[in-house]
C-alpha cells in the first residue's frame, strides 16, 4: 500500500512538473553588465522571490526560484555582457501577484514575461520596457483568473511615475534641455492639479481636464520626436496644438487655473531657443504610462496605444514566441 502511494505521489509531481503553468519574468537594464535594480515578486499568498529594496535575496517557494546571469560580450571577447535576471512562478496560482522594481540607478529596463503550459506548448512571451529612477519603485499587478491562460500586467502609474520619466530620460540623454524638460513636468503637475478637483466637476465630465491635459502632453512629445528640417520647420511646431487647445478650453472654467499658471510659465520665453528632442525609446515609454494614467483617470485612449508593452487594450493574445533571448 506505502509502495503505491509514494508511486501516486510521484507520477502527480512529474505531472505538476511538467504541464503546469508557469511563468517566466527575465529582466535587464541599460545593456548593462551589472543589474540596475532589485527585481522582486510577491505572489497571492504574500510570498516573495528575487532581490528585495534593501539589495537582500529572499529564498522563497514560489516553485522555480530565481536567479542572476551574466554572458560573455560577444563583440568585446573578455568583457561581460549584458547581466538579466530570471524569476519563475511554477506553479501559477489563482490570485494578484505583484512584480516590484526597486531603483538602484536612473536606467532603462526590459523585462520579459514567459507564459508557459508544460509539455511541447509554445511559451506565450510579452515584453514592457520602462524607466526608473535611483531609489524610486514601480510595480505591475499580475492577476491570474486561469492559470492555462496568459495573465494580466497592469503597471501602477501615478503622476510621479511620470515625472520620473522625464527625469530619467533627460538623465540618459533621450530628452531635450532642462528647458524642454521642465515644460513637460510642470504640465505634468498642472494635470495633477486638475485631477484634484475631479470630484467637483459634473458627472460627465469628473476628471476630463486633466485628461485634456495630459493628451495635449502626448502630442508634445510626437512633435519632438519628429525629424523636422529647416524646409518645413512648422511640422514640428507646437503653436497650433496650443491654439487649438486654447480655443476648446480657454472659456471653460475648470481649465482657469491650467492657464492662469501656464501663461505665467518661462517657457515662453525659451520655446524659441530651447532644445526639443525625445528618442524613439522614450517616447514610448513615456506615452505609454501616460496613457496608463489616462485610462485611470477614467478617459479614452487611442486605439493601437500600449499593445507593444502592455495589457492596456486588454489584448492578451500574445505570441506563440519561444525563449530567444536566453
Amino acid at each position: 500500500m506505502s509502495n503505491t502511494i509514494i508511486i501516486l505521489a510521484f507520477l502527480i509531481s512529474f505531472y505538476v512538473s511538467a504541464f503546469a503553468a508557469k511563468m517566466e519574468f527575465r529582466i535587464s537594464t541599460n545593456e548593462s553588465p551589472e543589474l540596475k535594480l532589485n527585481p522582486y515578486i510577491t505572489d497571492p499568498r504574500g510570498v516573495k522571490a528575487g532581490y528585495l529594496e534593501d539589495g537582500s535575496s529572499t529564498v522563497t517557494d514560489l516553485g522555480g526560484g530565481y536567479g542572476e546571469d551574466r554572458i560573455d560580450d560577444d563583440v568585446t571577447p573578455g568583457s561581460l555582457g549584458t547581466a538579466s535576471m530570471e524569476i519563475n512562478v511554477w506553479p501559477l496560482r489563482v490570485g494578484t501577484y505583484t512584480v516590484t522594481f526597486y531603483g538602484l540607478n536612473d536606467t532603462n529596463y526590459r523585462m520579459a514575461a514567459y507564459h508557459e503550459l508544460g509539455g511541447k506548448a509554445p511559451s506565450r512571451k510579452t515584453e514592457y520596457t520602462g524607466f526608473i529612477s535611483s531609489g524610486a519603485m514601480q510595480t505591475y499587478s499580475m492577476v491570474v483568473a486561469d492559470p492555462n491562460q496568459p495573465p494580466i500586467l497592469v503597471k501602477s502609474v501615478t503622476f510621479q511615475t511620470l515625472r520620473q520619466d522625464i527625469q530619467t530620460a533627460f538623465q540618459l540623454n533621450q530628452l531635450g534641455d532642462d528647458k524642454f524638460v521642465n515644460s513637460l513636468i510642470k504640465m505634468v503637475n498642472l494635470a495633477e492639479k486638475l485631477a484634484g478637483k475631479c470630484d467637483k466637476h459634473k458627472k460627465d465630465k469628473k476628471c476630463q481636464p486633466a485628461v485634456a491635459v495630459l493628451k495635449l502632453f502626448i502630442k508634445r512629445l510626437e512633435l519632438a520626436n519628429r525629424k523636422c528640417d529647416s524646409k518645413d520647420p512648422k511640422a514640428c511646431d507646437e503653436d497650433k496644438d496650443w491654439e487649438d487647445f486654447g480655443k476648446e478650453h480657454r472659456k471653460d472654467r475648470d481649465y482657469d487655473d491650467f492657464f492662469r499658471d501656464w501663461d505665467r510659465d518661462d517657457w515662453h520665453k525659451h520655446k524659441k531657443q530651447c532644445k526639443r528632442f525625445i528618442t524613439d525609446e522614450a517616447l514610448k515609454i513615456i506615452k505609454e504610462d501616460a496613457n496608463w494614467l489616462i485610462k485611470s483617470l477614467g478617459g479614452e485612449i487611442a486605439k493601437g496605444h500600449g499593445k507593444d508593452n502592455s495589457d492596456m487594450d486588454n489584448d492578451h493574445s500574445g505570441k506563440d514566441d519561444k525563449k530567444d533571448d536566453h
